[in-house]
């Protein structure tokens, strides 16, 4: 069963996104209400002009015709044709307007047939105001008078007042409707634009509280943070400092016991001296007896031989001796070697790569020229590292590619390099020997070697190269099957700093 106390912290968690997607369904709820209410004023507002219109147009043609009656009058009385202009015009002008009512009232069935018969009254007082000017023209005043006291043209005007003035009242009371409506539909969208304004003031007064208070909640944590890091930043100082106490105690003892275990190889050598001239004397002297000796007995030849065979075994025994010695001399020296580079400082500086893997080709040119080898260095990216340590560990690596080749083909060896966002990475590959698997590990420790020991070294090599590779903040990595050669893959941080030999 959820419990409250899971679900207020839900929510607490999720508040703010809860409310900005509430506000933001709501505003699109309000976006798209304000926009249909918007649409409909404008419809409300074009059914009020047109209305409007309407009656404008209606009063026009009442306007038009009352103007033909005057200048109808005004031509039977005087006699002056200058009035026939405004007749004439007049029903033209009259029938276009009608026309343009019958299309603004098209929805309107009513106004429709009152503009029918409309019409027809206009077409009827045209007419008969026509009739008595027809009079006037052939001769007849007396007769065209008379037809106006008739008061048929009077009635048919009343009759064309009449429908024209109830057809705009009509249009009025559909014009007080229409606006009545317009009025509503726009304080609607009023309320609506006000209460969408309300409600983005309080999503918004909402969400900066809410900011402020993650913002608070953000910095408490910061502080907290940053408290944390203090403490680890002095743990890691610690324990830093212990590991360099450790290692600064590793490379003393490494070096005194390196430095003791030459004092007995010392006297070891020593002994050994003497016994090489003891042995001669002895053997000199064993001979000389043996000679007389032999000389009494008649057995010079077979004591001599006795004599050559021990003198030999003596100096193979010695052989081995020197030869154990000398294999136990290079270890300690190796020691003591990667000793002292393990005190030594570092001293970093911006390295032309290429310029420095150049200078190491050149170094070992001769070899290359006698193993009927190739050496090439493309484009390699700059390093801020320590150039004798760099140097050290490629000149390792070309010459252990060098060292373990095949004899059935010829030695290829290329060095590239490409660089990321923080490391430059190189790669040295070469086609020789290849090493197994199960070897790739183990050719980094010290005094440890894969394959055929066919070659001289003592193993130390690559482990050395990982050593340095490490104290400059750095990776090493194998890549190699037997038979296909090997790849090793130096990764260097572009720019080396006194801290990343803590990586090491």
């Amino acid at each position: 069963m959820i419990s409250q106390r899971w679900i207020a912290n839900w929510f607490r968690t999720r508040q703010q996104p809860i409310l900005l997607g509430i506000g933001f369904t709501m505003l699109i709820a309000m976006s798209a209400g304000t926009a249909w209410l918007v649409q409909h004023a404008d419809d409300d507002a074009q059914l009020v002009n047109r209305t409007v219109v309407v009656q404008a147009k209606l009063a026009t043609v009442l306007l038009s015709v009352r103007q033909a009656e005057s200048g109808q009058r005004g031509y039977l009385f005087t006699g002056r044709p200058v009035y026939l202009e405004d007749f004439s015009a007049s029903q033209p002008q009259a029938a276009h307007l009608i026309e343009e009512l019958r299309i603004l009232t098209a929805d309107n069935p009513v106004r429709q047939r009152e503009l029918e018969q409309i019409a027809k009254s206009t077409s009827a007082k045209f007419a008969e105001m026509k009739r008595v000017l027809a009079f006037l023209d052939a001769g007849q005043p007396d007769r065209a008078r008379s037809e106006v006291l008739t008061g048929q043209g009077r009635r048919l005007m009343n009759t064309v007042r009449e429908q024209i003035d109830a057809a705009i009242v009509d249009e009025g009371r559909l014009l007080n409707q229409r606006t009545v409506k317009s009025q509503r539909t726009n304080q609607l969208l009023l309320m609506v634009t006000l209460l969408g304004t309300a409600f983005v003031i309080i999503i918004g007064a909402i969400s900066i509280s809410l900011v402020q208070r993650n913002a608070r909640q953000a910095e408490v944590a910061r502080q907290e943070l940053e408290g944390t890091n203090n403490n680890l930043e002095r743990i890691v100082e610690f324990r830093t400092a212990d590991l360099t106490e450790a290692n600064n105690e590793i490379q003393r003892f490494a070096y005194i016991v390196s430095h003791d275990l030459r004092s007995p190889l010392v006297n070891i050598m020593g002994f050994t001296s003497e016994l090489e001239a003891l042995r001669k004397d002895i053997f000199d002297e064993i001979a000389r007896l043996t000679a007389q000796v032999a000389a009494l007995n008649g057995q010079v030849e077979q004591t001599a031989g006795k004599v050559e065979r021990l003198g030999s075994e003596f100096d193979e025994a010695l052989r081995f001796i020197k030869t154990s010695i000398g294999n136990m001399d290079r270890l300690i020296n190796a020691v003591l070697k990667l000793s002292r580079e393990g005190r030594r400082q570092f001293n970093p500086q911006t390295v032309d790569m290429k310029a420095l893997l150049e200078e190491i080709a050149q170094t070992v040119s001769h070899r290359v020229m006698e193993l009927g080898a190739t050496l090439d260095v493309e484009d390699l990216p700059r390093v801020e590292s320590d150039p004798l340590a760099l140097q050290q560990i490629f000149a390792n690596l070309i010459d252990n590619a060098l060292k373990y080749r095949r004899t059935e083909e010829t030695l290829h060896i290329r060095v590239r390099g490409r660089t990321t966002t923080t490391h430059a990475v190189y790669d040295v590959v070469d086609n020789g020997r290849g090493i197994d698997a199960s070897d790739h590990q183990r050719v980094f420790d010290l005094f440890r070697r894969s394959g055929r020991h066919d070659r001289p070294g003592e193993g130390i090599g690559l482990a050395h190269v990982r050593a340095l590779v490490r104290r400059l903040g750095g990776t090493i990595e194998l890549k190699s099957e037997v038979g296909l050669g090997s790849t090793f893959t130096v990764s260097l941080p572009l720019r080396w700093s006194v801290n990343a030999k803590s990586a090491a």
